[in-house]
C-alpha cells in the first residue's frame, strides 16, 4: 500500500484537526505498511519548506519504488518518521510480520477488544478490497477508531481483479451513516494522472465516469460509539420491493 501527496494532504489536515482539538490518542494505525510515494519537494509543499529534511529516508528507496512501478528513483521518506514529525506514533496491522513490530491480525476475523477505540486515525490505503470477509474487515476498521477520530479509505472503484471487490460510494455512506460516523469527504481519483485528477461522484445516485482505473478516497469521522450493525441500502428502507 502507498500514500501519495494527495493522501498526505488529506491526512495532514485531519491530524492538524486532532491536535487543535486536543484529541487524547496520539496513535494512528495503518492496514499494511504505507510506503510514501511522494517526492521530497511534494512533501515540502504539503507540510512546509524544510519538512522533508527532518525525516528519515528509506535506504531501499530504489527497490521499493521499482516494486510500485516507478522507474525514476528519488529519496523516500520513512512513514513512521513522517508521522512522528507530525506528533503521532504509527502502528501497522498486517497478516504477517513483514518489517517487524506489526500487530499481526487477520482482518477477516474480529479484532481483540483491547484495540477498540484505541486510535485517532486509521489508514486503509488499499487493504479492504483484499479481505474476503469485507463486512467483518470494515467493522474492525470502525472499531479501531476512537470517538472524534478519522478513518481514511483509498479503495478501487473499477480496478477489475485487483482484489476481491470494487466498492461503490454508497457502500461507505450507508455503513458509516448507520454506525455513528459522518462522511467528511468522498472523491474519486484517476490514478493514471500526476498530479491526480479529482472527480466528484454522488454517494447514492447512479452515475458513470470513465473506463480509466479509479480509486475512491473517503474520510469518515466517528461521532459516537455504537455497536456495529449491518446497514440496509437506503433505497430499500421501508420498501416492500424484493428486487
Amino acid at each position: 500500500m502507498s500514500l501519495g501527496a494527495f493522501n498526505l494532504h488529506i491526512l495532514g489536515q485531519r491530524l492538524a484537526t486532532l491536535r487543535d482539538e486536543g484529541h487524547t490518542s496520539k496513535e494512528i494505525v495503518s492496514l499494511g505498511y504505507p510506503d510514501i510515494l511522494a517526492r521530497p519537494e511534494a512533501i515540502d509543499r504539503v507540510f512546509g519548506a524544510g519538512f522533508f529534511a527532518k525525516l528519515e529516508q528509506r535506504p531501499d528507496s530504489a527497490s521499493i519504488l521499482a516494486w510500485h512501478g516507478i522507474k525514476q528513483p528519488y529519496p523516500m521518506a520513512e512513514a513512521a518518521s513522517l508521522f512522528a514529525a507530525l506528533g503521532f506514533e504509527l502502528r501497522v496491522i498486517d497478516l504477517h510480520a513483514v518489517r517487524g513490530g506489526e500487530i499481526v491480525l487477520d482482518l477477516n476475523e474480529p479484532i481483540p477488544e483491547s484495540l477498540h477505540r484505541r486510535f485517532s486515525l486509521v489508514i486503509d490505503a488499499g487493504t479492504l478490497e483484499h479481505c474476503f470477509n469485507i463486512a467483518q474487515a470494515v467493522s474492525n476498521v470502525a472499531n479501531l477508531v476512537d470517538v472524534g477520530g478519522f478513518v481514511m479509505h483509498g479503495n478501487p472503484l473499477n480496478m477489475f481483479n485487483h482484489g476481491f471487490y470494487n466498492l461503490n460510494p454508497t457502500w461507505y455512506d450507508h455503513f458509516y451513516g448507520a454506525n455513528g460516523f459522518a462522511i467528511d469527504m468522498a472523491v474519486v481519483v484517476a490514478t493514471s494522472k500526476d498530479p491526480p485528477e479529482i472527480l466528484e461522484a454522488p454517494l447514492n445516485s447512479r452515475f458513470h465516469l470513465t473506463d480509466r482505473n479509479l480509486v475512491q478516497v473517503v474520510v469518515a469521522r466517528r461521532r459516537e460509539a455504537r455497536p456495529i450493525i449491518w446497514p440496509v441500502q437506503k433505497k430499500y428502507v421501508g420498501s416492500t420491493q424484493t428486487g
